[in-house]
């Protein structure tokens, strides 16, 4: 049996921590300190990606991901989990239990849905899946931030040998998918959230993200 929900389900104020540190650490706050500092988050979107804020929020979505995918195993490790990374088509971490290995896909996104990929077979399948919606203080300044903390507001769910419905088809300027859960599985849903809460949507269950 997996003891990834109960970790994160008792350490999340912990991991939102050291999410928001890591963050302060990242190149675009670097910038942020060198060029304006003074300046909201927003303001500084406004003023040096004026033509290409899905860009910026691209790169910071990335970001995020990234930082997530290499701190959290070595975080649960250390705490005492039996885990570790492994970044390879079968997932992102790897949890040792009494029956065997699980493999777990390690997921972040700002939006409403996580994304995917048209060329992952992972999404067809059975998924052990950490799900990590979350989104960031615009409106503070870097200082205001080194205090009040990256990250505003976060969801956080833990599925294991779920499904999800992958939404999106290939073009020649795309590859990208979003991974939804529909309607039908709202009890799912609602027994996987650590983190914030869930909302029964006409098509879609919704993940509500709630104030840290």
């Amino acid at each position: 049996m997996s003891s990834i929900k109960s970790a994160l389900s008792t350490h999340i104020t912990e991991v939102v921590e050291d999410m928001n540190k890591e963050l302060l650490n990242d190149r675009i706050v670097s910038f942020w300190g060198k060029v304006a500092p003074e300046l909201t988050l927003r303001q500084l979107v406004d003023t040096y990606w004026k033509d290409t804020k899905s860009e910026f929020a691209v790169d910071l979505g990335v970001t995020f991901g990234k930082i997530f995918e290499l701190y959290l195993p070595f975080k649960l490790k250390s705490l005492g989990y039996d885990v570790e990374p492994q970044f390879s088509s079968s997932g992102d971490m790897i949890e040792n239990t009494p029956n065997g290995k699980i493999y777990w896909e390690l997921k972040t996104g700002r939006g409403k849905f996580i994304q995917g990929a048209t060329h992952s077979p992972k999404e067809k399948g059975v998924l052990n899946l950490v799900q990590v919606l979350w989104d960031c203080n615009w409106d503070l300044t870097l200082d205001e931030i080194r205090t009040a903390g990256f990250i505003s507001h976060i969801n956080v769910c833990v599925f294991t040998e779920t499904t999800v419905n992958s939404v999106g088809q290939h073009s020649n300027n795309n590859s990208r998918t979003t991974l939804q859960f529909t309607k039908d599985r709202f009890l799912d849903c609602v027994e996987a959230c650590v983190w914030g809460t869930i909302k029964q949507n006409r098509v879609n269950v919704g993940f509500v993200k709630v104030a840290v």
